[in-house]
């Protein structure tokens, strides 16, 4: 599974090459709550989106008999009420009860935001953990009133916490593995389940992994929700030593009538020896006691990193009771909800293989898919072969629509009516008909759109923001949005600074002293995060020089520029004429500038090595746009003279390196 997250890492920073900075004075830094009235104390409402997906059946649909304006007609109407600037990444989706706004970052900081405004009443800091891929926070938050009392829950690092709703003051927290050594590898990147048991008792269930380490053990874990006291554990390798072969990073769903939990597992990267059972399969557990009840597994053992990502859908169609959740393979498999038994699968697009075998895969089903009121299940496949927006049938799993405008995707899917939303890779949130795909609104955000949205009456909530796992630099622009139709939210002014396109004019002098790779001696780009245009066999070559500052770069086989875009993406129908070469500061905050465009090399010298497509261009007029340059990327563009829109950023890749650390312009 872990491959995953790489394949969402590198499209984040593929993106952050171009455009001005854009900065925000969103509130909330810090950990002093807002003065204000306090959180709603009404009983949590049909209407309200407490959980990832908004119910235990994860069919991240508001429902039909909820009041709401939003419709294919009035989408197009919403506008930013209000952008709460985060500490850091916001890559998990809020929960919105009542009038208060739960969701955490990557710090490890957990909020309690006002609906109406997007100021702070509470926030918790959870105590970091050693080993987490991204972030401490990744789960997305549920809400439930237990015993009397309103209660939070999320997952950070490897704790599950529950937290106080109204004060943020902890009622419990549950560590896993709490035996484990300082780097132990466990970690619930899950969102919380709370669902019933036969007996009543409300139970809170995440899944876990480890990063397919055979050190430790993955699993399901169910706790009392009231007091934490551990319920049960489905431990896929029980019996045996850990296998690293069945994480859990796919949240748990449920039919509660039925008394049963559904989940996905990771790959195997040991296999075939290190295969089991429970090695990329849907499983479906006794709720009361986790018991398996069925498992369904439709692969052969690969290496092909083929998780069950997302979280399952609970949902009836055809007049069957079914579940179903989309794999990296980028298929869509809906089972008998009773029995485990194949119904249906859709075959929406391939898994995103840079080479077969290799356990790295970035495409496929990875973010949630929703279940639409009209039988439409809409979700976007991640980066592969587009399109990358899907409409399938739930009866049948027919291809009812694809549409190429919508980038590739790492977010859930939510829907309202005939409304889907999705955000992506391109910096876009966006409203599509669910019937068709037809994009009725979009928004440029702040940053890759890696969460779902919350959609509570006529308000739609989502977050943005990326950085590279590892940085110490934490991301500026990520954070919680909430979009409101006109005149129907409170009044609150938008918190979001407008962006600042002022080119700069001063050039770096040299670059503080580095010992890494393209620095002094010459690399080569792998051309690994996607696949080069059909005929072509590109090579390209990097080389910094620190002192003075300055950059070459060689490349040649790489084609017509307008092969490498995004057929049917709004860069496609813009078209590309050269290659550009930029550095660029961060993720989510792409303060970048051009270095130089790839032109003709002379061969009128006979140079064997130079060859009939050879390109090559340098500079030592580096612009300084005032921050280290974690990156340099190669784009086709259609003007060199200005920044493409930063939403074409992936559309536009030909290839990227990072440079870590990043290099550090110099005072003359």
């Amino acid at each position: 599974m872990i491959t995953a997250m790489r394949g969402l890492v590198a499209v984040g920073l593929a993106l952050a090459l171009l455009g001005a900075a854009c900065s925000s004075d969103g509130g909330g830094r810090g950990g002093e709550a807002t003065a204000d009235d306090g959180p709603d104390a009404a009983p949590e409402a049909a209407c309200d989106w407490p959980m990832w997906g908004r119910s235990p059946s994860r069919t991240f649909a508001y429902p039909a008999d909820c009041d709401t304006a939003l419709a294919p007609e009035t989408v197009g109407d919403l506008a930013e009420a209000w952008f709460f600037n985060t500490e850091d990444v916001v890559t998990a989706t809020p929960a919105v009860v009542g009038d208060t706004v739960y969701v955490g970052d990557w710090t490890g900081r957990f909020y309690a935001l006002d609906r109406d405004d997007g100021s702070v009443r509470w926030t918790f800091d959870a105590p970091p953990h050693e080993v987490v891929y991204a972030g401490q926070i990744v789960s997305s938050a549920a809400v439930a009133d237990v015993d009397g009392a309103r209660i939070v829950y999320f997952g950070g690092g490897k704790t599950l916490y529950a937290l106080d709703a109204t004060t943020g003051e902890e009622r419990w927290r549950h560590e896993l593995n709490p035996d484990g050594p300082d780097d132990d590898p466990t970690e619930i990147e899950t969102s919380p389940l709370l669902a019933t048991g036969s007996d009543g008792r409300l139970l809170a269930l995440v899944g876990y992994d480890v990063h397919n380490a055979p050190t430790a053990r993955a699993g399901v874990v169910a706790l009392d929700a009231a007091t934490g006291e551990e319920a049960w554990t489905f431990d896929p390798d029980a019996g045996r030593e850990p296998s690293g072969c069945a994480d859990v990073w796919s949240s748990p769903s449920a039919d509660e009538e039925r008394g049963l939990v559904f989940f996905g597992t990771g790959n195997c990267n040991s296999s075939p020896e290190g295969w089991t059972r429970f090695s990329d399969a849907l499983v479906a557990v006794d709720l009361d006691d986790g018991s398996l009840v069925w498992r369904y597994q439709p692969h052969e053992p690969n290496n092909d990193d083929l998780d069950f990502a997302g979280s399952p859908n609970v949902f009836s169609a055809g007049g069957r009771d079914l579940v179903g959740l989309g794999n990296k393979d980028g298929r869509y498999y809906a089972v008998d909800r009773e029995t485990g038994e194949p119904v249906w699968e859709a075959h929406a697009t391939e898994p995103g293989l840079t080479e077969p075998g290799a356990n790295f895969s970035t495409g496929g089903f990875i973010g949630p898919t929703a279940v639409t009121d009209g039988g439409t299940i809409v979700g976007g496949t991640a980066v592969g072969p587009c399109p990358c927006l899907h409409g399938i049938a739930a009866g049948d799993g027919a291809i009812e629509w694809q549409q190429d405008i919508a980038a590739p995707t790492y977010a859930a899917t939510g829907a309202v009516g005939d409304v889907a939303f999705t955000g992506g890779t391109d910096f876009t949130l966006r409203a599509v008909r669910a019937s068709s795909g037809e994009v009725l609104w979009d928004h440029e955000m702040g940053g890759p759109v890696s969460g779902g949205v919350a959609i509570q009456g006529d308000d739609v909530f989502a977050v943005a923001g990326m950085r590279e796992p590892g940085q110490d630099t934490r991301a500026e622009n990520s954070g919680v949005y909430r979009f409101s139709l006109p005149g129907e939210g409170d009044e609150a002014a938008t918190t979001t600074a407008a962006p600042t396109t002022a080119a700069p004019t001063a050039t770096v002098s040299s670059f503080a002293p580095t010992d890494q790779a393209c620095v002094g001696d010459p690399c080569d780009f792998d051309f690994s995060l996607k696949d080069p245009p059909s005929g072509t066999d590109p090579t390209m070559s990097l080389r910094v020089t620190a002192d003075p500052a300055s950059v070459t770069v060689h490349a040649d086989g790489l084609g017509e520029p307008a092969d490498w875009l995004r057929p049917g993406s709004p860069a496609d129908q813009a078209g590309a004429t050269s290659y550009a070469v930029f550095l660029s500061q961060g993720v989510d905050n792409p303060n970048g500038a051009l270095v130089c465009v790839l032109a003709p090399v002379d061969d009128t010298a006979g140079d064997a090595d130079t060859g009939p497509e050879a390109l090559a261009c340098e500079s030592d007029a580096i612009p300084d746009v005032g921050a280290d340059f974690d990156r340099l990327t190669v784009l086709a563009v259609d003007d060199p003279s200005s920044l493409p829109p930063v939403a074409e950023g992936f559309d536009r890749l030909v290839d990227t390196i990072a440079f870590d650390p990043p290099l550090r312009p110099e005072d003359p």
